[in-house]
């Protein structure tokens, strides 16, 4: 909750941290088993206070043996600069890992918020993006797929709406005549969608 270099740090120590792939996407992501209101509706400070009360934080230990996880995920966007604009979001996941009857890793991924086809897209000779998005995405989840006793954990993934990758955005801006081979390479993808992933929890 508090925003200083001791409250950072101590998160970090915790693994309550999230990576991105470049752009500043907000990311916070909690687990409950004794669930969780609307907190999506709530004052920001009201609902971070409910669920560390309530659950953990990501990279936390979530014991959860008779009840089915319940998850809190909010992100909101990297808004920019007026110069350079942010991308609106996409689609926010839940990805769930679990060992199987043989011991052998299983995963799947479940789109909790947003929508990953909402016909947003971008122009690659001039980078230009158009489609709609959001600028916030935020949700309460419960793991339909639960089983008592089995080993899993869970980490939040939210995806930026396609953007033009650096490379096609400095083909764009470089004269024909000096173009590098590699901006005819098509096994060079043309497109991305930055991203941000939190720490997993893990379900003991």
């Amino acid at each position: 909750v508090e925003n200083s270099r001791d409250a950072r740090w101590e998160a970090m120590k915790r693994g309550e941290t999230y990576a991105t792939s470049g752009t500043r996407i907000k990311l916070r992501f909690f687990g409950s088993v004794r669930g969780y209101d609307d907190l999506c509706a709530a004052e920001p400070r009201v609902a971070l206070e409910t669920a560390y009360k309530r659950g953990v934080a990501m990279g936390g230990v979530l014991q959860a043996r008779s009840a089915a996880p319940t998850f809190w995920l909010l992100a909101e966007w990297d808004a920019g600069t007026t110069a350079k604009p942010g991308t609106r979001l996409q689609v926010a996941q839940v990805v769930k890992g679990w060992l199987d009857g043989e011991g052998k890793i299983q995963q799947k991924v479940f789109d909790v918020a947003g929508d990953a086809q909402n016909g947003a897209s971008v122009d690659t000779k001039t980078c230009r993006v158009s489609g709609a998005g959001d600028k916030r995405l935020c949700t309460v989840w419960r793991d339909p797929e639960w089983k008592a006793g089995q080993r899993a954990y869970y980490y939040a993934r939210v995806l930026e709406n396609p953007t033009c990758r650096w490379s096609t955005r400095q083909c764009n801006a470089t004269d024909a005549s000096e173009r590098p081979a590699g901006c005819d390479d098509v096994t060079i993808e043309k497109v991305i969608q930055e991203r941000a992933w939190s720490s997993p929890i893990w379900i003991d």
